[in-house]
């Protein structure tokens, strides 16, 4: 099968690796052939286009900035070029590549990695309806709350789920370095180490987060939280997030922000839990790669992390976002930390490889493309 996935852009985010990391898999298939189309420019800068197996056919068109509409029509011209059996489109791919997928009769599958109505404005919620329901296009959710969400948008009928997958973390080259790193900043060696990724923003509550633990900071528990994800660009949202952020931070020693990072599968492998205080999600990877390394989750209950965190087996949800809530799961892990790595491990590959999530898409590409493979 010819299978082309369109993204945006190439960022550090949970959209961009579960791309990456689909891509690579079902390019393992010998039957399929693969291509990855990047609608922004510079991807050779990205960290994660360096993850990108040669057996996927990746192409940037080079979008400027805003709705550039010379971009149609480099991509209609791709499209025509490649003619794929299907498309898959992220993020807002798909409002970019809608007139050529169209005019070519091309059928498209994508992605919502977000609740619906927080993934794109309303006018062009409003676009995607009439192609859902006009037109081959097929919207699929990556947990329970973000089908709920699809359904009250666009339509009852809607009900396509396949949850997000990734691949193991692994030790990197710097895992030696990253070792000496952390046993630095801790004060003892029971000090508890909690990891944060993701970019910094108003979704994921880093704010919350700080409060949280110089609350325990303050309470004599011996923690350290490490913060990895985009700081934002120059003058941006958020940077001005993130400054806030950084200006709330007491103890400078036990609350860090380390920015970027090309090896976060080794923070996590070092860690003793994963953390996370979003407002809203749709399925994190970021909780399926702690998963993978073997480490609890203690989380709010965001999107899709209701339906991956069993309380007490694989990590601790909140009952709540306010940081009270919060901050009594936090201390629950503190006085009960979840040591079986090996259970957890076991749950991440039953439920959540990108193995499984590549099959799942396959029967879903197969069944809208039409065609016998």
């Amino acid at each position: 099968m010819k299978i082309v996935h369109i993204i945006t852009e190439l960022y550090t985010g949970g959209a961009e690796k579960f791309c990456i990391d689909l891509c690579n898999e079902l390019s393992m298939d010998s039957n399929n052939e693969v291509y990855l189309c990047v609608l922004g420019k510079d991807i050779e800068k990205s960290i994660l286009y360096k993850k990108l197996l040669p057996s996927v056919k990746c192409i940037s068109l080079n979008k400027e900035k805003g709705y550039d509409l010379k971009l149609i029509k480099k991509l209609y011209n791709f499209l025509k070029e490649v003619s794929p059996d299907i498309t898959h489109t992220h993020l807002r791919a798909q409002a970019y590549s809608f007139i050529p997928l169209i005019l070519l009769n091309i059928p498209n599958i994508h992605t919502v990695h977000n609740v619906a109505y927080k993934e794109i404005g309303k006018p062009i919620r409003f676009l995607y309806k009439l192609l859902y329901n006009i037109f081959n296009f097929t919207p699929v959710a990556i947990s329970h709350e973000v089908q709920d969400t699809i359904k009250k948008e666009y339509g009852k009928k809607f009900d396509k789920l396949v949850y997000n997958g990734t691949k193991a973390v692994e030790k990197s080259e710097k895992f030696e370095e990253v070792k000496k790193e952390i046993e630095l900043l801790k004060k003892h060696e029971n000090t508890k180490v909690f990891l944060q990724i993701g970019r910094v923003g108003f979704q994921k509550n880093q704010k919350m987060l700080i409060e949280a633990f110089e609350e325990l900071i303050s309470e004599n528990f011996d923690v350290l939280l490490l913060m990895i994800g985009f700081k934002g660009e120059k003058n941006s949202l958020t940077e001005s997030y993130y400054k806030e952020c950084e200006q709330m931070i007491k103890s400078k020693d036990k609350i860090l922000f380390l920015g970027e990072k090309s090896n976060i599968g080794d923070y996590l492998l070092l860690c003793d839990a994963m953390v996370l205080s979003s407002k809203y999600e749709g399925l994190p990877i970021v909780i399926l790669e702690a998963m993978s390394a073997g480490k609890a989750v203690v989380s709010t209950p965001a999107g899709g992390v209701v339906d991956v965190i069993e309380d007490g087996k694989n990590g601790y949800l909140s009952d709540g976002f306010d940081e009270i809530s919060f901050l009594k799961t936090i201390k629950r892990y503190l006085l009960n930390p979840l040591k079986d790595d090996k259970k957890i491990k076991e749950i991440f590959e039953k439920n959540y490889s990108i193995e499984k999530t590549a099959l799942d898409y396959m029967d879903i590409y197969k069944e809208k493309s039409k065609k016998e493979f």
